[in-house]
């Protein structure tokens, strides 16, 4: 689903939701806490392809970092 040529696509909260295997609640959670960035068109929320590369690389870098800690 998400892949370098999708670059110029945008996602819906169900999209990022399936992808991520998390409920729609979650993702919006996110957005709420400024975890994750979107673009608010009309009244729904969009997302690009890089903001969801931003936000999987930032909680690629928590786990690395929870790992640190623990060893």
């Amino acid at each position: 689903m998400f892949n370098e040529s999708n670059e110029l696509q945008v996602y819906t909260i169900n999209d990022v939701a399936n992808f991520l295997k998390v409920a729609p609640r979650t993702v919006y959670k996110h957005l709420h806490d400024g975890v994750i960035k979107g673009i608010k068109m009309g009244n729904k929320w969009r997302f690009t392809h890089n903001q969801i590369k931003d936000y999987i690389q930032q909680l690629e870098r928590k786990v690395e970092i929870k790992n640190d800690i623990e060893d």
